[in-house]
């Protein structure tokens, strides 16, 4: 059991990443469903697979609840022997972004400097609008994205990024409220609440309540032995998903405001459903066992195959916008074309490659801390053995 929920919460974390980057491929790379000309089947199966993009962030969002909920319950159970705690998770993410920003910097000024003509970087602000100065690099590095300054370069991500880092030190500055005297500790809690409601922007209450969901399915899966049939939560996270996709064609007349609060509760709803495939497939605790066979959860998402999926998540968009630059200046693939052969085979290469670099840098920083981790224990052997010597 413990086994087949580690499988799934990877395959989830790589599916998630996968639909979210072929989200922003196709629309770089093919015109709209409704201008396609040769319409079938596969070419619908696939507009809707593509179309997933927000509802794909909305899994990885539930993925990391659950992991957040995970090593929240083992620190209450007892002090976790790895150390892990929420702020070191929160301070992870910086070993995502740090390597991120560098390279999306680098992509981002060499389209500029290569392919402007292109458009690529110039007229898609639906996407991302391209800031690449000082201020918004220093932002991005303390994660005021898309509050205080924009996103970075071309990475349309990097929003999410940040939500996921506040959610975790609001989650962090709301538990240690318990240290305080009852009555300092409801009016700090309140207080905090308070003021998340009055300044939060709402998109981020709604992705901050998507993530909490996976936070509270681990509390919900730890006390609780009853668990949904598989085949209903399926058919309920299906329901979910076009619910979410039909929400954009259906509220097209209302209000902008209105409507995008109604299009981000259908993400919300997404999570949910997904929620309740993991909540299916949680690992109930035998009468026998001293630990929940969900703990492994919090070491294999320090994996390398875990943090490739997660880079791969956040900074996919600036080797594609690269990419497309490229194939429209220099190789014939126009931009928003109709999906014939050579532009699918295309589209393959452009999902393809932020996946190939996102395994070929995680696997290098994974030896490069490995490498330090190896030269730090041997200069505190050597000290101390100094220490010992007559």
């Amino acid at each position: 059991m413990s086994e087949r929920f580690l499988t799934f919460l990877l395959l989830a974390r790589w599916s998630s990443a996968v639909l979210a980057l072929m989200y922003h491929a196709r629309f770089l790379a093919f015109i709209h469903y409704d201008a396609v000309e040769d319409k079938n089947i596969l070419l619908t199966a696939f507009y809707f697979l593509t179309g997933l993009g927000h509802e794909s962030y909305a899994v990885f969002f539930i993925l990391d609840g659950i992991l957040a909920g995970l090593i929240l319950h083992r620190q209450r159970a007892a002090p976790a022997a790895d150390g892990a705690s929420l702020g070191r998770h929160a301070l992870a993410l910086y070993r995502l972004m740090l390597p991120g920003l560098v390279l999306g910097a680098v992509f981002d000024h060499t389209g500029v400097r290569l392919f402007s003509g292109t458009g690529v970087y110039t007229d898609f602000p639906e996407f991302s609008t391209l800031a690449l100065g000082y201020a918004p690099l220093l932002g991005n590095v303390f994660m005021l994205q898309p509050v205080v300054v924009p996103n970075f370069g071309g990475n349309s991500m990097l929003y999410l990024l940040s939500y996921l880092f506040w959610s975790l030190v609001l989650l962090v500055l709301f538990l240690r409220a318990a240290g305080l005297p009852p009555v300092w500790r409801r009016l700090a809690r309140v207080a905090l609440l308070a003021a998340v409601m009055l300044v939060a922007p709402y998109r981020f209450l709604i992705w901050g309540a998507i993530w909490l969901a996976g936070v509270g399915l681990v509390n919900l899966a730890e006390t609780r032995t009853w668990r949904p049939p598989l085949l209903p939560a399926l058919l309920l996270c299906g329901a979910t998903l076009l619910l979410s996709r039909a929400l954009g064609p259906a509220t097209r007349g209302m209000e902008p405001l209105l409507r995008d609060w109604v299009i981000q509760l259908g993400f919300l709803g997404a999570g949910l459903g997904f929620a309740a495939i993991a909540w299916s497939l949680y690992p109930k605790r035998q009468a026998w066992q001293r630990d929940s066979p969900a703990y492994p959860a919090v070491r294999e998402a320090g994996t390398w195959a875990a943090q490739a999926a997660s880079f791969t998540f956040f900074f996919h968009f600036p080797v594609i916008m690269l990419l497309a630059a490229m194939g429209d200046a220099r190789l014939g693939q126009p931009l928003m074309q109709q999906p014939t052969l050579s532009a699918c085979l295309w589209f393959a290469v452009l999902a393809l490659a932020p996946v190939l670099l996102a395994l070929c840098l995680t696997a290098a920083q994974a030896a490069l801390l490995r490498t330090l981790a190896g030269l730090a224990q041997a200069m505190a052997a050597r000290r101390e053995r100094r220490g010992t010597l007559p």
